[in-house]
């Protein structure tokens, strides 16, 4: 275990896992894992890497499907290049500093992250050819209230499933729906000031005003927000708000006069029917807008676990593939009934997408966020924590830490969590943050817990009413 003065903060992403790696399996056992096909999980927004923004883990013989959300980290090269740059520098100051520029703008490129001044200029010209977004006080409840959602209760009868009497052929469905599906390009500003291509996927248009739903891991994290129609034109979006555990993100956007949106309807998801044929459109490799591929219904309640949360998915063998995130599933109806988020691929396995139906993103996810910009009675401890490192280069361990919390609380700057509802988090291999979120999704609001702090050499136990987590630009607006 190490001490909490052994850790300094990480220069990693909060969602990001590092495994350490397990010790070498018996001849026998290494055999048999050759021989046994490794199934791997893909998020499918685009990080320019062919990865997509989860990269790959192994799925665990339970059944559980575990993901990372986070580009993969480049520590070990970026150490080697500036142990480099310090050698070279002996020699030459300004040769040194040079060649750091340019080594580093390698290393960015090798990771998927592209600086839009080394483009062609398209990406680098974005900001300012984009349509600004001038919604500054828009109205979202008003707007939640002019979407129309389907709920037939009928349909759970019928031998069109979803599509009811309106289903119509493949062609007709997809010229109905084709441009409510947008590109979506985020960017993030890097160390040096300039912008970077931090990854790309879709949307859909839900409300002629400019709501758009995608989900929350192609946003996430991202400094600016692109939204690019099937005309062409490009406009700058806002994020109105986002529910992480169940994948779903809003944003907005400022429709020109005389440009009408496309909006896709709602349909009713508890309907869908397996084997009913189905219409996936999306954004794949972040470069091929508009792509419509056509599959079926192969399960409505395909059960994944994913970051300690279990989410009930539609699965489809329509194509799916990096940059498909946030685009829609639609019925024959030309409504859309899911919205893409996942993919699951192995050698050997083929047509395996997910999608989250447009009845549980509507219900649990889309009505808070519009009404409020968060999704109401998600619990919290209620202080800021930020995640540090400690430990060797080859083993590092995690540690989460109080950096920001109110004064009417037990706890101080700088307090390590020990534990939490009886569950040790401090110093494991994989992420803190991860594992008191997990925690935490099993109380209410409300409910009581005990807290286990170490702070210096003593060692605290703190009880803590649960809050309900409100952003903190929410909380400004509240306040």
């Amino acid at each position: 275990m190490k001490d909490p003065e052994n850790f300094t903060t990480g220069n990693r992403d909060d969602k990001e896992i590092l495994k350490s790696e397990n010790s070498a399996a018996s001849d026998e056992e290494a055999k048999a894992q050759e021989r046994t096909p490794i199934p791997r999980w893909y998020g499918v927004s685009y990080q320019n890497d062919g990865q997509g923004a989860l990269s790959p883990e192994v799925m665990p013989l339970d059944g559980n499907v575990e993901k990372k959300r986070k580009r993969r980290t480049r520590v070990a090269v970026l150490s080697a290049v500036l142990v480099l740059c310090m050698i070279i520098s002996s020699f030459s100051g300004v040769g040194a500093y040079f060649l750091m520029e340019y080594l580093q703008s390698d290393v960015e490129d090798a990771g998927g992250n592209l600086t839009l001044g080394n483009t062609n200029g398209d990406l680098n010209d974005m900001s300012a050819s984009s349509y600004e977004n001038t919604d500054k006080g828009y109205d979202y409840a008003a707007a939640f209230n002019g979407i129309v959602k389907r709920n037939d209760e009928a349909l759970l009868a019928s031998e069109n499933g979803s599509a009811g009497a309106e289903k119509t052929d493949m062609i007709r469905a997809t010229a109905a729906v084709k441009d409510s599906v947008v590109e979506i390009t985020t960017t993030v500003i890097s160390n040096r000031g300039s912008s970077v291509v931090a990854g790309a996927g879709s949307g859909v248009i839900i409300h002629a005003d400019g709501i758009v739903i995608t989900n929350h891991h192609v946003i996430e994290n991202c400094d600016q927000i692109y939204v690019r129609l099937t005309n062409g034109d490009t406009y700058e979006a806002v994020l109105r708000g986002s529910d992480e555990d169940g994948d779903i993100a809003i944003l907005k956007i400022t429709p020109q006069e005389g440009k009408p949106l496309t909006v896709a309807k709602l349909g009713y998801s508890k309907a869908l029917a397996p084997g009913e044929e189905v219409i996936a459109i999306g954004n794949p490799l972040g470069e091929l807008g508009g792509t419509v591929t056509n599959g079926i219904i192969s399960a409505t309640e395909r059960e994944i676990n994913m970051d300690g949360v279990t989410m009930k998915l539609l699965q489809t063998n329509a194509a799916i593939n990096s940059g498909n995130s946030g685009g829609g599933l639609f019925n024959l109806a030309g409504e859309l009934i899911g919205i893409v988020n996942a993919k699951y691929a192995a050698s050997g396995v083929e047509g395996l997408g997910f999608a989250i139906p447009i009845d549980v993103a509507y219900e649990k996810s889309v009505k808070d966020i519009l009404q409020y910009g968060y999704v109401r009675g998600v619990p919290s401890l209620g202080i800021a924590l930020v995640e540090k490192t400690g430990g060797s280069f080859f083993n590092t361990v995690y540690a989460a830490c109080v950096y920001n919390a109110d004064a009417n609380t037990s706890f101080v700057q700088g307090d390590y969590i020990y534990s939490v509802d009886g569950t040790v988090v401090y110093g494991i291999s994989t992420s803190p943050l991860d594992a008191i979120r997990s925690i935490l999704r099993g109380h209410q609001v409300g409910d009581s817990v005990q807290v286990v702090v170490r702070r210096g050499d003593e060692q605290l136990t703190i009880t803590v009413v649960l809050q309900e987590y409100v952003p903190e630009s929410i909380a400004k607006i509240q306040g």
